[in-house]
C-alpha cells in the first residue's frame, strides 16, 4: 500500500471499544467487495501482521489505540478467508482518484463479540490520499481477538462509502497453509 516511498506510516488496528451491535452483512459474493466512485486503486487480503513503530490514540477501539507501521504490508493471499491466528493480518490497500482529497477516512470494523467485553464495532480515523496507498487493516495480537465468524471493514468520508468488504475468519486450522506463511514453517 505504499506507493511513493514516502513512507507513509500507515494504520493498522488494534481492537475496539463501541458498544453497538455488529450489522453483519449477507454473505452473498456478489456485492463483496463494494467499492466507491472516489477509489482509484485498492487491493485486499491477508497479510502478515508488523510490529508497530508507534501507537495512535484511537478511543473506540478495544485496545485505544492503533499501530502505525513504517511500510505497507505484502498482501500474501488475495482472499477474503483469514485464519484467527496471532500475527495474521488483514484489510485493505487503497489509493483514492487522483485531484482527490476525500478528507477524514472514518474506518469501521465489526465483527462478532469479543469474550468478557462482548465488542463488536471498532472505529478510528485514518488518512488517504491520491499518490500513496494507504493501509486500512486488522491484525490479531491478543486471544480476546480471535473471534470466527464474518467481519466487515468499511471506509467512509464525507457521507461517501469508500469500500465495504466482508472477510469470513475461521479457525487456523481451515488456513494452514496462511498461519505457515506467516509464522515461517508449518502447523502440524
Amino acid at each position: 500500500m505504499i506507493r511513493p516511498v514516502a513512507l507513509c506510516l500507515c494504520l493498522l488496528v488494534a481492537p475496539a471499544i463501541a458498544q453497538e451491535e455488529a450489522p453483519l452483512a449477507p454473505s452473498d459474493a456478489a456485492d463483496n467487495p463494494r467499492i466507491g466512485a472516489l477509489i482509484d486503486e485498492i487491493e485486499w487480503g491477508v497479510y502478515c501482521a508488523q510490529d508497530p513503530v508507534r501507537l495512535e490514540d484511537a478511543p473506540d477501539t478495544a485496545a485505544g489505540t492503533i499501530n502505525i507501521v513504517q511500510d505497507l504490508p505484502q498482501i500474501r493471499f488475495e482472499d477474503t478467508v483469514v485464519p484467527a491466528a496471532l500475527g495474521m493480518g488483514f484489510g485493505v490497500l487503497a489509493r483514492v482518484a487522483e485531484g482527490t482529497d476525500p478528507g477524514p477516512v472514518t474506518v469501521t470494523v465489526t465483527h462478532p463479540p469479543y469474550p468478557g467485553s462482548g465488542i463488536t464495532v471498532e472505529r478510528w480515523i485514518a488518512t488517504m490520499n491520491d499518490t500513496a496507498m494507504s493501509l486500512f487493516g486488522f491484525s490479531f495480537e491478543t486471544q480476546d481477538e480471535l473471534v470466527t465468524g464474518t467481519w466487515t471493514l468499511i471506509a467512509e468520508a464525507n457521507g461517501d462509502e469508500l469500500f465495504h468488504i466482508r472477510f469470513e475468519i475461521v479457525p487456523p486450522d481451515f488456513a494452514r497453509p496462511m498461519v505457515a506463511a506467516c509464522q515461517g514453517g508449518f502447523m502440524s
